[in-house]
C-alpha cells in the first residue's frame, strides 16, 4: 500500500462577500477535489490542540501523527533541524523574519518583506551574522524572509508573537515580553540598523517562535512506513528530518503561488517507488491569505486542482493499492489574514475506502468522520483497514 498526503497549507476559509458568500473552495474550479471526494470519504480534522496557537507548526505536526501537546517545544527549532544548524541543551532558537515596517518603525507594513528574494535576504542575513558574530548569536539563512537565529547557552521565558498576527497594526503591543526581553529588543534594535544598511524591500527583523531541542520518535517507528517529505518551506522539511523521513528538492519550489506544482506532483509519485509514504506540502493558499488576495488564493487553489492532482491520481493509480488523503493544515482566512484554530476539511480515498454522499470538497461537506485529537489522523488513515 502506498500513502499519499497532500497538504494545502491554510486553504479553507470563511464566506467571502465578494465571491457572493461563497468560500474560496466553493468559488474555485475544484473539479478535481471533487472526483477523489466522490469517489472517498469525507469528514473534519481539529489540528489544533486546545489552548494552543493555530501555527503551520502545531498543525503540521499533527497531520504527521505527533501530539503537539506532547512534543511541541516551538517553531524555530524545527526549523533549524531543517537547515542542519545543530542545537544543544541550553540553546534557544528564533524565527527571524525579515519585515517591513511603516517609515515611522510602528506599523507592520508586511511580515514578509514584500516577498523579499532569496539572494538579497541571504546578503542581509551574512551582514546580520558579521554584527553579532562576537556575541554568541548566530543567524542563518532560510528561504526568502523566512530565517533563523540561534543564540547559545541561554535561558529566555518569553510570549513572543508571529508577525503575520499584526499585519497592519501598532508594535509596541507585540514586542517580545517575559524573562530575557532585553536582550532580544536589542538585538531587533542593532538588526534594524543592520537591514537598513541593505538596499531591500526589508527594513527590520522580527524574533519570535523560539524553542529549545525537539525530539520526535521515528515516523516509521511509529506507522511502520518509510517516508518521504516534499516542501519549500523549512518547517515542514524540519519535522521530516526530526521524524526521520527522507527530504526531497524539488527545483521551482519557492513556498510561493510560482511554485513548481507539476514538480512536486511528479517528484513524490516517483518517490512513493522507493518507500511507502510522501507528504507534500504546498504553501501558495496559505501566503495568499495572509495577503488577503482572494484572487491569488483562487488561483493557487486552482493550480494544485489542475497542475497537481491529475499528475497525482494517475500516478497513485499505477501502483495498485493506494489511499490519499488532501486536507488543510488550518484555515487562513482572508477576512483574519492570520490562522484560525477551526477544524479543516479532509478526504481520504483509495484501497479500502468506502465513498460516502459527498460529491464536492469545501468546508460544508456532510463529515463521515470527525478526529477531535489531529494527530490520531494519521493512524486513521494508515492503520483502519476501512474507512467510511
Amino acid at each position: 500500500m502506498k500513502y499519499f498526503v497532500l497538504l494545502c497549507d491554510g486553504m479553507s476559509d470563511y464566506e467571502i462577500p465578494e465571491l457572493g458568500n461563497k468560500t474560496i473552495l466553493e468559488f474555485a474550479n475544484t473539479s478535481n477535489f471533487d472526483l477523489i471526494a466522490k469517489d472517498g470519504c469525507c469528514g473534519f480534522i481539529k489540528t489544533t490542540p486546545d489552548g494552543m496557537y493555530p501555527g503551520s507548526d502545531i498543525c503540521n505536526l499533527s497531520i504527521f501523527g505527533y501530539n503537539p501537546a506532547e512534543v511541541y517545544t516551538g517553531r524555530s527549532p524545527i526549523e533549524a533541524a531543517s537547515i542542519g544548524v545543530e542545537l544543544g541543551e541550553n540553546d534557544f532558537a528564533f524565527r527571524c523574519n525579515l519585515v517591513t515596517l511603516s517609515d515611522d518603525g510602528e506599523v507592520m507594513e508586511d511580515f514578509t518583506a514584500h516577498h523579499i528574494d532569496n539572494d538579497t535576504a541571504r546578503g542581509i542575513i551574512y551582514k546580520l551574522q558579521e554584527e553579532f558574530k562576537d556575541d554568541s548569536i548566530e543567524f542563518y539563512a532560510g528561504v526568502g524572509y523566512r530565517n533563523l537565529m540561534v543564540i547559545r547557552n541561554a535561558d529566555f521565558r518569553l510570549k513572543t508573537t508571529p508577525p503575520h498576527d499584526i499585519i497592519g497594526k501598532e508594535i509596541d503591543d507585540y514586542l517580545p515580553k517575559g524573562e530575557g526581553t532585553d536582550i532580544i529588543l536589542n538585538i531587533m534594535k542593532r538588526g534594524a540598523e543592520v537591514v537598513k544598511s541593505v538596499k531591500s524591500s526589508a527594513n527590520a527583523i522580527w524574533l519570535w517562535g523560539e524553542g529549545k531541542k525537539p525530539s520526535l520518535k521515528s515516523f516509521k517507528s511509529v506507522y511502520g512506513l518509510d517516508g518521504a517529505v516534499i516542501s519549500a518551506v523549512d518547517l515542514v522539511r524540519g519535522i521530516g528530518k526530526l521524524a526521520g523521513m527522507k527530504v526531497i528538492d524539488v527545483p521551482g519550489a519557492t513556498g510561493f503561488i510560482d511554485t513548481n506544482y507539476e514538480g512536486k506532483a511528479q517528484y513524490a509519485i516517483e518517490a512513493l517507488k522507493e518507500c511507502d509514504y510522501v507528504f507534500v506540502h504546498v504553501e501558495a493558499p496559505d501566503e495568499s491569505g495572509h495577503m488577503g488576495r482572494i484572487d491569488l488564493k483562487v488561483k493557487s487553489v486552482e493550480d494544485i486542482n489542475s497542475r497537481m492532482l491529475p499528475i497525482i491520481m494517475e500516478g497513485l493509480k499505477s501502483f495498485g493499492d493506494y489511499r490519499i488523503l488532501i486536507t488543510p493544515d488550518h484555515p487562513t482566512p482572508i477576512s483574519l489574514r492570520t490562522h484560525a484554530a477551526e477544524l479543516v476539511p479532509a478526504i481520504i480515498a483509495g484501497t479500502g475506502v468506502v465513498p460516502d454522499k459527498n460529491s464536492c470538497y469545501n468546508e460544508k461537506l456532510s463529515p463521515s468522520f470527525i478526529i477531535n485529537d489531529g494527530y490520531k489522523i494519521a493512524e486513521y488513515f494508515i492503520k483502519s483497514r476501512s474507512i467510511g
